[in-house]
């Protein structure tokens, strides 16, 4: 649940280079009460906007799990003779097809019950089995299942169960507690828990409410034109990113968004955004005068670290590059800065797990 390092900031440069590159017109016009203007952007004021923060509660059900993840390095895994029940892993050999086509295939391939990894009727199907038991069934998927592989497809399961094992938590004594962990009571070691989740939930809501913000000045503000270049440069994020999402499917552009039921309208909705995005957040350095000191890079990059479990700063900075680091680094200022400005509302939320 930590926030991982995104660099959705164009450039801190976006407005610089533009003068070699064939600009976009967008016809739109100034605002009359603009905080900020220039060639591409008349700036809406920023100060002042209203939204709500989310006190994400942190439930008893949020610490029991997050403890079960935890011991679940240290489990052990033993096969019964009695029938699968939920937490269970079950063993199996099975196909799947679609249309007289296998889409799967798995030998010795284990699934556990209650993870729902091919949906809640699939793990119903399997609960109340033992070694040795034989199922077909069909399942009719979403368009929208997680599973890009089954989403909006018939799918014929035959399966072959072949083991059943039952996961052998280790008992949560202050004893396993000390050599595991870095504390020496249960009563702290929950505590630290439940510390950690609220750390979480804080960082994610702080997140959320910041992109809220910065929305609302995107959709306020006149964006008045743009380089091909930048748009060119967004599309080419835009598109890769969902590649990446999705590389271990071996799907094209078009059937990723048609799995993520997005339009061209949509998509390109969605570039426009992105590449109005960085306009802006440049508009506001530019306005503000925000710049990054060296104190401030050493103090980012430190944080950035902890936040995405580095130890060594040079492969840090060899991973996410100086320059991506740095504009992260000045977006986070001025999320901070609409943050601090705003009008905030704290309301009690239930988190979505």
């Amino acid at each position: 649940m930590r926030k991982k390092l995104t660099i959705l900031f164009l450039s801190v440069c976006l407005l610089t280079a533009c003068s070699n590159h064939s600009i976009i017109t967008t016809g739109n016009k100034q605002l009359p009460d603009a905080v900020y203007n220039n060639e591409y952007v008349s700036l809406a004021p920023y100060s002042g906007l209203k939204a709500e923060k989310k006190n994400y509660i942190v439930t008893e059900k949020a610490v029991e799990n997050e403890i079960h993840d935890l011991l679940s390095d240290y489990a052990d895994y033993k096969s019964i003779t009695r029938p699968s029940i939920d937490g269970d892993l079950v063993g199996t050999n099975f196909t799947a097809s679609s249309d007289g086509k296998t889409i799967m295939e798995e030998n010795d391939y284990y699934f556990t019950l209650g993870e729902q990894e091919y949906g809640a009727e699939f793990d119903e199907r399997l609960t109340g089995v033992t070694a040795g038991d034989k199922l077909d069934f069909t399942i009719d998927y979403d368009a929208d299942f997680s599973d890009m592989d089954l989403a909006g497809k018939t799918v014929d399961f035959k399966i072959s169960i072949t083991d059943i094992k039952e996961e052998i938590m280790p008992e949560l004594t202050d004893e396993f507690i000390k050599k595991h962990t870095s504390c020496d009571t249960y009563e702290k070691f929950t505590d630290s828990v439940r510390e950690s989740i609220a750390d979480s939930y804080e960082s994610e809501s702080t997140d959320e409410l910041q992109e809220e913000l910065l929305r609302q000045v995107v959709e306020a503000s006149s964006i008045l034109q743009y380089s091909k270049k930048d748009y060119d440069m967004s599309r080419e994020e835009y598109e890769s990113g969902c590649l990446e999402m999705f590389g271990m499917f071996d799907m094209d552009l078009d059937e990723i968004y048609e799995a993520l039921d997005l339009s061209k309208e949509e998509v390109e909705n969605d570039i426009k955004y992105s590449l109005y995005r960085g306009i802006v957040i440049d508009a506001i350095l530019q306005n503000e005068n925000i710049t990054l000191s060296d104190d401030d890079y050493e103090e980012g990059i430190a944080h950035y670290m902890k936040e995405n479990d580095y130890d060594s700063k040079s492969e840090f900075i060899n991973d996410y590059g100086e320059d991506d680091i740095r504009n992260q680094l000045l977006e986070d200022k001025v999320l901070k800065l609409l943050e601090e400005q705003a009008d905030i509302t704290n309301v009690d939320a239930e988190y979505d797990i």
